[in-house]
Order: C-alpha cells, then sequence, then structure tokens
C-alpha cells in the first residue's frame, strides 16, 4: 500500500502585507477539498502568529497543526516532511523552495515572476486587474484572497504529487 502524501499548508505571511494569505475561510475550503479528492494528510504551517488560526482550522478539519513556536529550524524539519506545500509568498514558501519541495504558491498583491520555483511546483495568480498591487491596505470590497477559487490548487495538487495521466475532476 502506498504511503499518504503530505501536504502542508503554510496558513500566514507577515502582516506587512496580510492579503498574500488566502483568508481562513478560503483556507478550510481547500483542506476540505484535499479531504475529498486525495488520499493525503494535511497539515498545517506557520509561525507563532499562525497558532490560534491553524488551531481554528485543525479543529473544523483533519488537519493536523504543526508546532508552530519553537522556531524556524522546526519550522525548517515541518516542512521537509511535506511532499508538497501550499503557500502565499512568505517565508514558508521561501523555506520550502530552498528545501527543494514541490510547490504552489499563491500571489494575489505580489509578483509572481519575481519567484522562481526551479521547475519544482506552480504558481496560481490572481485574476484581478488590480494585482499585482503590493497594497498594505486593500479598499476594493472583495479582496483577491477572498475570491481567489480553490480550483487551480487541486489541479495543480493533482500535477504535482499524482499521476498526470490519471483523469480528474475537480
Amino acid at each position: 500500500q502506498a504511503k499518504k502524501k503530505i501536504i502542508g499548508i503554510n496558513t500566514g505571511c507577515a502582516d506587512v502585507v496580510k492579503y498574500k494569505r488566502l483568508t481562513d475561510a478560503k483556507q478550510l475550503e481547500l483542506i476540505h477539498g484535499i479531504e475529498k479528492n486525495f488520499d493525503a494528510q494535511v497539515v498545517l504551517l506557520g509561525g507563532p502568529d499562525d497558532t490560534s488560526r491553524n488551531q481554528f482550522l485543525a479543529s473544523q478539519s483533519t488537519a493536523i497543526p504543526s508546532p508552530s513556536r519553537n522556531g524556524v529550524r522546526d519550522g525548517l524539519v515541518s516542512i521537509a516532511s511535506c511532499d508538497l506545500v501550499i503557500s502565499g509568498d512568505s517565508l514558508g514558501m521561501h523555506m520550502a523552495i530552498a528545501l527543494k519541495k514541490p510547490v504552489v504558491a499563491w500571489f494575489g498583491p505580489t509578483c509572481s515572476h519575481e519567484i522562481d520555483l526551479y521547475a519544482r511546483g506552480q504558481k496560481i495568480t490572481t485574476k484581478l486587474e488590480c494585482g499585482p498591487c503590493w497594497k498594505r491596505n486593500c479598499s476594493v470590497e472583495q479582496k483577491c484572497n477572498e475570491l481567489q477559487s480553490i480550483k487551480p490548487f487541486l489541479l495543480a495538487i493533482h500535477e504535482e504529487l499524482f499521476s498526470k495521466s490519471q483523469t480528474q475532476s475537480f
């Protein structure tokens, strides 16, 4: 029997540009999409500021929160245990790239062309005309991190971790 894949979701980012992370509701929708479509375990990644968010997301799903208060080295160990990492443009994304993990990276207010995934992953960008904007505060009524569909994430996970020859509809 094949070992279950471990998909890490880095749920946070620095509050300087807080829209670099998907909303809690979108992250929960993504977790449920992974639970429904893949034989995989979701692990929630992040730092001290992400502890309560990760505990909430875990309480609403089968996701497991990784330790988030033990420093960068422990965070690297958690990321190293993943088969794939999903993240906004944040330290967690850069750590996963450095560890040569497949990455599904989301870019809303930041520029995807500034990041190299070294042919190990996929970039998902906002479809809103205002992005990338690099704004710390957004006056748009519906923000890019609220409107992002999870379908591209599920397709990218399938392509990166599971057989590309299998057909899957999401």
